[in-house]
């Protein structure tokens, strides 16, 4: 995941770069300093390609630009982009909490030094970096605030490129931030504010105005709102979007309300598979879907099923219940938890502890915002099956269809909620040898996620490796895999059963079936040594951007049944697709639940 632009990092660079230039006039810099930020700017521009970079980069700029209390290190006019730098480094490895620090100390320098009111297009950069740390916290309502913010201040009545650009970034994530919490009505106003603003249908960003128009279509199935001169309004915006190519959702809705009998909402894309990915992210799945996302959430779900679910603790809320029913424990420092942040992603921000290092954790008698900060503690599933001296985690690939009304060629169906399970998925391998010895390579030990490195140093294989392995070592596969089947049809349950239930901020439209959009959710499990599936975690938005060539034709192949399901679910042949169909094809791998 790139987590800040190209452009935003080179104009960043040369700043630093620019600052240090003119360090005679303005202040001495230390040959240590300047030979530390030289090399911390080198490893954030490399962590952006392989987050193994990441960690010393962030050692180096907290040495930098944090030890030494207030003192101003750097030039002051070099100190908003060493700030960004550095955020942008934190968020690489899922460090957002800490990274927003930053990026608000990136622009309290950038009010010292700007010489206008007029917004900058660096400090446009450190907003938007800023409201993806929020977003990817959850924090949505955070991230629209920062969002509006940058729309405002982008105002640009001479039409200037950048500043319309930035502003039409700020509204499409701001519109999101309102569809992921459940708010159609504030995405809509967002949306037709901007839209309002630029005068021209030709100065719309097709993505806008493909969001507008669905959201409008889905406003109109919910209110049964038929009013003729609001459709074609709506229809006209998603013509616009799907001529564009902008996503296969906007072409699939616009084929799909056109009622064409000749369905085929893809042909305009290049690339079609990088467009499903991204697809997967899209503003119109349900918004309840973060109670599975959420750590802690999904932990408050499913918690009663022990059989594949390890013993978990919410701390800090439940600190006395863990302190008490582990006391009689001996510890012996040993690995027992695995601390995971509510919003973590790729393994970013797991910490592995013993129990008396949890404890101690939360001796702190400062007080914490609860909910934002806490984390669930999960007992380590151990001993661990290994293939080849390595601990492995299994992503498997589930495609979810929401209950409700769907716009068929016949017009509004209802239908259940269904869920399918893909045969195809993928083993993801630890970079290091596996001991139960403690060491200073712990994390390349129990880590498995690819996302942390860059596939060099992680290996990833299919599922008819992990049979193989099983067939030569005489383990029942198929067992495994029913266990499997069996965990996450009662998660899936579970979650219907809440979907409608009040949970915090976040609301569930009862239209989000409409347009019939597949969901690929990734359940990631590890395996005990007695081959028992353990669930670790629930990924809303999986990585379906290949990493390598190991995992390309499983992707491919898990998108291209989604949307062969998706297609058929709604009464179309999938005809269309067969065009699609990736190389090395091994034939329809979903299994209805």
């Amino acid at each position: 995941m790139m987590l800040c632009t190209a452009a935003s990092r080179i104009f960043l660079l040369c700043c630093v770069v620019a600052a240090f230039s003119s360090a005679v006039v303005a202040m001495v810099i230390s040959p240590s300093v300047a030979s530390a930020t030289k090399s911390a700017m080198e490893l954030s521009n490399k962590a952006n390609i392989d987050p193994s970079f990441a960690d010393e980069a962030c050692k180096l700029w907290y040495s930098i630009l944090c030890v030494n209390g207030d003192d101003i290190p750097l030039p002051l006019s070099a100190m908003p982009a060493a700030h960004a730098l550095y955020a942008s480094t934190l968020a690489r490895v899922g460090r957002d909490r800490e990274a927003l620090v930053q990026h608000d100390k990136s622009l309290l320098y950038f009010d010292k030094c700007k010489a206008s009111e007029q917004i900058t297009k660096a400090e446009a950069d450190v907003l938007l970096a800023k409201s993806k740390s929020l977003q990817r916290l959850m924090r949505y309502r955070d991230a629209i605030i920062v969002l509006k913010e940058i729309s405002s201040r982008c105002h640009a009545p001479d039409n200037v490129s950048w500043l319309r650009i930035c502003q039409s970034e700020a509204i499409e994530r701001a519109a999101l931030c309102s569809m992921r919490i459940g708010d159609l009505d504030s995405s809509i106003l967002i949306l037709e504010d901007f839209e309002k603003s630029t005068h021209h249908d030709e100065n719309l960003n097709p993505n806008v105005a493909g969001m507008l128009g669905a959201s409008l279509l889905l406003k109109a199935s919910s209110k049964g709102k038929n009013d003729e001169s609001y459709l074609i309004r709506a229809v006209q915006l998603l013509q616009y979007a799907s001529d564009a190519a902008v996503s296969p959702i906007y072409s699939w809705v616009y084929h799909l309300v056109t009622e064409k009998a000749d369905f085929n909402p893809f042909d305009s894309f290049t690339n079609i598979y990088a467009a499903f990915a991204e697809a997967n992210n899209s503003p119109f799945d349900d918004a309840g879907l973060i109670k599975l996302d959420d750590k802690v959430r999904l932990h408050s779900i499913i918690n009663e099923c022990e059989k594949f679910w390890p013993l978990g603790y919410v701390l800090p809320r439940e600190k006395d219940a863990l302190a008490r029913e582990w006391a009689s424990k001996v510890d012996s420092g040993k690995l027992t938890w695995m601390l995971k942040d509510r919003a973590g992603y790729g393994s970013h921000g797991n910490i592995i502890a013993t129990t008396t290092e949890v404890l101690s954790m939360y001796d702190s008698s400062e007080s914490t915002n609860e909910h934002e900060d806490s984390k669930l503690c999960q007992q380590i599933v151990h001993p661990p099956m290994l293939l080849n001296g390595r601990k492995f985690s299994l992503r498997v690939y589930v495609i979810y269809f929401p209950e409700g009304a769907v716009l068929t060629p016949k017009g509004k169906e209802m239908h259940g909620s269904e869920v399918y399970l893909s045969t195809e998925g993928l083993v993801k391998f630890a970079s290091a040898l596996y001991s139960d010895e403690t060491s200073n390579d712990i994390d390349n030990q129990y880590m498995t996620n690819s996302g942390r490195g860059d596939g060099r140093s992680s290996k990833q294989e299919d599922f008819l490796y992990l049979r193989n392995q099983f067939n030569e070592n005489n383990v029942d596969y198929e067992e495994m895999w029913m266990n499997i089947r069996t965990s996450i049809q009662l998660v899936m349950n579970r979650y219907s059963s809440k979907q409608h239930s009040i949970d915090g901020d976040i609301c569930t439209s009862d239209n989000v079936s409409y347009f019939g959009l597949p969901k690929i959710l990734g359940f990631d499990f590890m395996l005990d040594d007695k081959t028992n599936p353990w669930l670790l975690e629930v990924n809303r938005f999986p990585g379906l951007d290949p990493r390598a060539a190991s995992d390309s034709r499983v992707k491919y192949s898990v998108q291209y049944d989604a949307w062969i399901a998706a297609t058929e679910r709604i009464g179309f042949s999938a005809e269309h697709m067969k065009k699609f169909c990736p190389q090395d094809y091994k034939g329809f791998s979903l299994e209805q639940l």
